[in-house]
């Protein structure tokens, strides 16, 4: 099967894989023959890229790091979660003149039924198990949900890779819960603010604006802290998931160092760091997917590594950074390529399918070629780019 950008789709194309709704319902069923109805509805859904099938790919089924049906629930618990949450600071707000702070502590114990309830933790309980249990962790993106259907919905796809970089630092799985509980509720805060500044641009805010914005962070840290099921350090990756290395950031300024973030007793003063962690996926994230509120538009993942490279050791962890790039392929399993150079002439600008990634070099994976320059399908070719010298690929997005 082969991953193509929703533009790119045509008229009868064959679907490889089956598409949900946000709430979990069957909206196509893998085998269904694309139609211009459904490839406009998938865009309005949020999707941008789905899985077609192309004779001789059939093997070719990317790995999702964690599964999607847990995927869905997570998305769905979320979803609820956070509408919740936002109808009932709404309410409360209505209510008093109080300022936020003493309404989320005046209301804590009705707020804490929607904070992290038994069923996110049976999910992330999933979440865990399952990329704790990979013997090899590889990062496909491309496979992780697409769909933004809440107020915070993108901490599912941070949740994942937050924890895919611990595994990498080999995190306890104590640790990894916890930092999967800070992922997960890091822009909690979010649901505190005036419904107004939702609909603004980061751009757009006066000053006052933006100092209400930047509380978010203090508002999910309340939140969180106040509920006594949630582990302090969980709770910190709210307080301080914008604080930078270079102390820049915000809510108090602090600086992180660009040590790995493993348990060290001396750290003191500095960054938490699950939330040196978060941050870093945080913003691969968003480079990949775009934050339209603030003003990043969606990108490809060597872009998105591009960035999180520059920003490496002078905002962001270093460290942290490196450990995420040796986890992301270039070339994840299932994307369309091009060949812009080959040792063979003819093949320059031939089309083809990531097969598989080469785990001790993830720039050159294997590929099967399905289609000329010209989109004639020729007899598939499967060859490994890591065993031949001159091949330089490019994503087709």
């Amino acid at each position: 099967m082969v991953r193509y950008s929703l533009d790119q789709v045509e008229e009868d194309m064959i679907l490889g894989e089956s598409v949900f709704l946000p709430s979990g319902e069957l909206l196509l069923a893998a085998g269904y023959r694309i139609k211009e109805r459904y490839r406009e509805r998938l865009k309005q859904l949020g999707y941008r890229n789905i899985l077609i099938e192309m004779e001789g790919t059939e093997q070719v089924v990317p790995s999702s790091t964690v599964s999607d049906a847990a995927q869905r629930e997570m998305s769905n618990a979320i979803e609820y979660s956070s509408k919740e949450l936002s109808n009932a600071v709404d309410h409360f707000r209505q209510k008093t003149s109080d300022k936020i702070k003493n309404i989320l502590h005046e209301n804590k114990q009705y707020l804490n039924k929607y904070i992290m309830n038994a069923g996110m933790l049976k999910v992330l309980d999933q979440f865990v198990e399952e990329i704790m249990s990979q013997s090899a962790i590889v990062l496909n993106l491309s496979a992780m949900k697409q769909v933004d259907s809440g107020l915070y919905s993108h901490a599912l796809n941070v949740t994942i890779t937050s924890l895919c970089i611990g595994k990498k630092y080999k995190l306890a799985y104590d640790e990894m819960k916890q930092l999967g509980i800070g992922a997960l509720n890091y822009d909690l805060g979010l649901v505190a603010l005036p419904k107004e500044l939702h609909s603004k641009k980061l751009s757009e805010f006066n000053e006052e604006e933006l100092k209400t914005y930047q509380q978010h962070t203090v508002f999910g840290f309340l939140m969180l802290s106040q509920n006594h099921s949630i582990p302090s350090t969980s709770a910190a990756v709210a307080l301080q998931h914008h604080e930078r290395l270079d102390g820049s950031g915000f809510p108090q300024g602090l600086k992180g160092d660009n040590r790995p973030p493993l348990k060290d007793f001396s750290r003191q003063n500095v960054i938490h760091r699950f939330a040196e962690l978060v941050a870093v996926a945080d913003c691969y994230d968003a480079f990949v997917y775009g934050r339209p509120q603030e003003g990043i538009p969606p990108g490809d993942g060597k872009n998105a590594i591009r960035k999180l490279i520059e920003m490496g050791g002078n905002t962001l962890n270093a460290d942290i950074v490196k450990t995420l790039v040796s986890i992301v392929p270039l070339f994840p399993v299932g994307a369309r390529v091009k060949i812009l150079n080959a040792p063979s002439p003819q093949l320059v600008g031939y089309y083809g399918v990531v097969a598989r990634d080469n785990l001790d070099n993830l720039e050159y994976p294997q590929i099967i070629i399905y289609e000329t320059k010209n989109r004639q399908k020729i007899k598939p070719i499967l060859i490994d780019t890591s065993k031949y010298k001159g091949f330089t690929l490019e994503l087709v997005v």
